[in-house]
């Protein structure tokens, strides 16, 4: 259940992270400057960065380096762009090791200035493309928090960008009350929701049928019910309603055209139930989670929809790691060994203390955005604040939504999926954050 003081300090904590959004590139005596690059593409030795035309370039300069201090820096090494084509390429580099870029935009008058750098690591090791895959995406609708605008009118808003992000896994944060209304609405998609549990869940995960099954197990409880006849018998030569069956000793009584014992017979009785559930904090840290078996191996993972705390203070970045610590503790012994991956609304990102992103990597886990081949969109935050502007956070891209990842795993085709035009967002606004997924290659 979401605590009062998720709920107060939701609407304060939009308004921190959106003070650091970036601005419009300014003008210098050379020309104007380069719009925020970003990173599209991945390998253990090498970043394709990407960025916003300028008017007037005739081709760019683009500064790297380890840090950003030193891309800023006129003896950072520099790739010249291919005339006016906004991308490069940049090989050699080393494995699993942050750059910084800096681009700037040569004119007829001369280099404008440098854009604002930004940072990216290399892979740590490359994607094995033969290795079975699911699409995963993560989506935080804001169904329940103070500054959540109405919900009636965005439901099918938000089951288009569900369906935009064409995953098999979506995990859904702050979905209260409203789980069932979504897995109607994705049901004739072919999407199954975790739990049928008509009650209020604050998170919650659907899957298509099509791709993966939710996973069983064998549960054993002593438990008491009419047991059927399974003697030797001829029961068509038994007169009812009663019976008395010397071989078992048991007296049974004809129900719906089969013969049951007279009275309950209490022993320890196993069945299969879905391997999902749910965790819950005193702190207001919510998450489900569910054992989902892949149609193409038959191998189950397990998948997390969570949500931590929601606030930009030490005492949030405190509580965030415990959060984090407690979610991966809880998860690992009902994962039973299952590889597990993390998803949702983690309400932090590099450059702001980032204490669940530094936790999930001291136990195993790594962001997939920093581990992802290819990228698409990357330069917008996925929260939008129900900004009409479409912007970027400094340095690292600002995702407050995540999903971590085991480094067996490999990610491709990491997106925000959003509708822009012109780096505004078009159309009814789904919800204040934007979707994430992704594309991940399974041990």
């Amino acid at each position: 259940m979401l605590s009062p003081f998720r709920f107060v300090v939701a609407a304060m904590g939009t308004a921190l992270l959106l003070g650091g959004l970036l601005t419009a590139p300014a003008s210098g005596a050379g020309g104007p400057r380069v719009g925020a690059p970003y990173v599209t593409g991945s390998t253990p030795h090498s970043l394709t960065i990407s960025w916003p035309a300028t008017p007037g370039a005739r081709r760019y300069k683009v500064s790297y380096a380890r840090s950003a201090s030193k891309a800023r820096r006129t003896s950072a090494p520099v790739k010249l762009s291919k005339k006016r084509r906004t991308s490069v390429r940049i090989a050699g580099l080393r494995r699993a090791t942050r750059y910084c870029v800096t681009v700037r935009a040569v004119t007829r008058h001369g280099t404008g200035p440098r854009s604002a750098a930004h940072c990216h690591f290399t892979m740590r090791r490359a994607v094995r493309w033969d290795r079975p895959t699911v699409s995963v995406a993560t989506f935080n609708v804001c169904a329940a928090a103070l500054n959540c605008r109405r919900w009636r009118g965005r439901e099918r808003p938000i089951v288009r960008r569900i369906l935009a992000a064409d995953a098999e896994v979506v995990a859904v944060q702050e979905s209260t009350r409203r789980s069932d209304d979504l897995a109607r609405l994705l049901a004739p998609h072919g999407y199954a929701r975790y739990s049928d549990d008509p009650g209020r869940d604050d998170e919650t995960l659907y899957y298509r049928t099509a791709k993966l099954r939710m996973d069983t197990r064998p549960v054993t409880r002593t438990s008491c019910a009419q047991d059927p006849y399974v003697g030797g018998a001829d029961t068509s030569l038994w007169e009812g309603p009663r019976h008395f069956d010397e071989a078992t000793g048991q007296w049974y009584v004809l129900r719906d055209g089969g013969w049951l014992t007279e009275v309950e017979l209490c022993r320890p009785r196993t069945k299969d139930v879905a391997w999902r559930g749910s965790f819950d904090s005193h702190t207001g840290a919510t998450a489900a989670w569910a054992s989902l078996r892949l149609a193409t191996n038959n191998k189950a993972y397990v998948f997390v929809s969570a949500h931590l705390t929601h606030a930009n203070t030490p005492a949030a970045v405190r509580l965030r790691r415990a959060e984090t610590r407690q979610l991966i503790d809880k998860t690992r012994k009902v994962a039973h060994g299952r590889t597990i991956v993390f998803m949702g609304d983690f309400n932090s990102y590099r450059g702001m203390n980032d204490s669940p992103r530094r936790e999930m990597a001291r136990q195993g886990w790594f962001d997939a955005y920093d581990r992802s081949a290819t990228y698409t969109r990357p330069f917008l935050s996925s929260l939008n604040g129900w900004d009409t502007r479409a912007r970027s956070l400094r340095t690292w891209g600002g995702h407050i939504d995540r999903i971590f990842i085991r480094a067996s795993v490999g990610s491709s085709a990491w997106k925000i999926v959003a509708r822009t035009k012109h780096r505004r967002y078009v159309g009814t606004k789904a919800s204040d954050h934007n979707p994430i997924r992704t594309t991940l290659y399974l041990p």
